[in-house]
């Protein structure tokens, strides 16, 4: 959904964001670009999220978003602690906290937010990008685009790279991942040399980063009919997979996330 008016007109006495939507489209005020999904082609809006200030967080709901009604609680935070995601921009605000997942503990999740209000929710399910934030002493309201994830961009090539070089060798690979990770590993599985990279180059790891994202995306291609519970890890400690196939798993992602840049 595009704004076409400045922040600062948009309507705050409506009683839900879905109201203020619809204000705003009757009155010519918003222009609705909506992404389609992939499943049955039926378009479908960005999540807007709205929340409301605690004693010492905001909380709120998106309304159905990654497939449940769930709550979020954010707090502000001093800075990203996944690592930092374009080298070329810095963000204004940064919150951080959880949301609530059926079956399971509450997931973490972090929100930066750069100029005139766009941003990026880092979350379990992926980095998604944020816009239409504004903030009040009463209301927080986001849009989240759940159907375009944020891009791979020049740092999570850079990521690759490093990754291809801590695995260059035989000596080096870890053939039986547990997906545990240390400083002081001598050896790494292909997910440790993805977040010891990721670490040296972003200050920070986030286990859906980009270029996480497109490496299993290249690993699900190639294991089609597998049955892998956890694809980097189950591709590395595969008998068939060759240190060959790991060099190339790392080029063939940087070659993707090339011809997207």
């Amino acid at each position: 959904m595009t704004i076409l008016m400045k922040p600062k007109l948009l309507v705050k006495d409506v009683a839900t964001p879905v109201t203020a939507i619809l204000l705003l489209l009757s009155l010519g005020l918003v222009r609705a670009t909506l992404p389609v999904s992939g499943s049955g082609g039926t378009p479908q809006p960005s999540v807007v999220c709205e929340l409301h200030p605690r004693e010492k967080s905001w909380e709120g709901s998106c309304g159905s978003l990654f497939g449940e009604n769930r709550k979020l609680s954010i707090a502000p935070a001093k800075a990203i602690t996944t690592g930092v995601w374009r080298k070329d921009v810095e963000s204004k605000f940064v919150w951080a906290g959880d949301m609530t997942e059926s079956g399971s503990p509450n997931w973490p999740l972090e929100i930066e937010i750069y100029a005139e209000g766009s941003g990026v929710l880092r979350s379990e399910y992926g980095w998604f990008p944020v816009s239409g934030f504004t903030v009040t002493a009463k209301v927080m309201r986001l849009q989240i685009d759940t159907f375009h994830p944020v891009p791979s961009n020049d740092l999570d090539r850079q990521v690759v790279q490093r990754a291809a070089a801590i695995l260059s060798n035989e000596g080096a690979w870890n053939r039986a991942d547990t997906r545990k990770c240390t400083p002081t590993d001598t050896k790494w599985s292909i997910y440790c040399a993805m977040k010891r990279a990721t670490i040296e180059v972003t200050g920070g790891f986030h286990h859906r980063r980009p270029v996480l994202e497109v490496v299993r995306q290249i690993v699900d291609e190639r294991s089609a009919g597998r049955n892998y519970d956890h694809r980097l890890m189950d591709y590395n400690n595969d008998p068939s997979t060759r240190l060959e196939d790991v060099q190339s798993l790392f080029a063939e992602a940087l070659i993707r996330m090339e011809k997207k840049a």
